[in-house]
This record gives C-alpha cells, sequence and structure tokens, in this order.
C-alpha cells in the first residue's frame, strides 16, 4: 500500500505543478536517494531549475492542521545540501493538494508535519517561479563558468 500512496503523491505533484505551463517537471525514478522530482522553468533565457522530495499522505492534517508527513533528518540534510533550490512537497492524497516548503537550512530534526500556507495554487506557482529566478539571478554561476578554461 506505501508503493501506492507515493505513486498517487507523485502523480498528483506532477500534475499540480504543470498547471500554468511555467515549469517542466521530471521524475527522477525510485534509485535516486534523495529527491524525487528535477524541475525547470520554462520561458527563461537560461535554464533555472529546482528539485523537490515528494511526501504523501492519506493521513490527513493532524490536531494543529497540519498535514501529516514524515522526513527524518538525515533526508532533511541531503536535501538541503544541494546548491539550488530545494524543496518538500507534501500531498494529500484524500483532497489531492499540494503543499510545499522551502529546505534551506539546516535543522535539528526531522519534519513531521507541513504547514498548509504554500498550497500549489496559481498564486503560489507565480511566486515560485519567481523565487527560483531570483535565487538563479543572484548566483554567481556565469562567472564560475567563464572561470573553467578548458580546450574542448
Amino acid at each position: 500500500m506505501r508503493n501506492e500512496i507515493g505513486t498517487l503523491g507523485e502523480n498528483i505533484f506532477n500534475l499540480a505543478i504543470s498547471r500554468n505551463y511555467k515549469f517542466r517537471s521530471m521524475h527522477l525514478g525510485e534509485k535516486w536517494p534523495i529527491s524525487d522530482f528535477y524541475v525547470e522553468l520554462i520561458g527563461t533565457k537560461r535554464t533555472m531549475f529546482f528539485v523537490v522530495q515528494i511526501k504523501s499522505t492519506d493521513q490527513g492534517l493532524n490536531s494543529n492542521g497540519n498535514l501529516k508527513i514524515n522526513l527524518p533528518k538525515i533526508k532533511l540534510h541531503s536535501l538541503n545540501s544541494y546548491y539550488c533550490p530545494t524543496y518538500l512537497a507534501g500531498v494529500n492524497n484524500l483532497t489531492e493538494k499540494v503543499y510545499l516548503k522551502s529546505i534551506n537550512r539546516k535543522s535539528h530534526k526531522g519534519i513531521s508535519s507541513l504547514p498548509l500556507i504554500f498550497e500549489l495554487n496559481k498564486v503560489n506557482l507565480d511566486l515560485l517561479y519567481d523565487e527560483v529566478i531570483e535565487f538563479w539571478s543572484n548566483s554567481n554561476i556565469e562567472k564560475y563558468k567563464s572561470s573553467f578554461k578548458h580546450k574542448m
């Protein structure tokens, strides 16, 4: 049953992230150790992307109104080690809603619930798009790449 819950959640995420035609997502497969999706922005002059770990549930909300999920500390730290924007997507399979959380700092513990603040709806998809553009626009990647000398 666990595989079915995860597979359904990944499919729901893929649909939700693709709704506004601003993102191109690729499922990385079950053998990928940390992230589940690589997501590129559509319509940018250079390639901008982020990675996402999906946590699906059919257990609904906890007593605080947050989505019940489980991301152990080791996976959280591994996801945070990527040098790109990283997110945790909580998928409520019962309502088919997806909630996103930026993973951008080390935590002393894992994540057992996810607030419902950033549902992947039109407004938040636009904010996510802008956030990823801001990250890559403020990175030094072009300088890094141009300073790499090779004779290929």
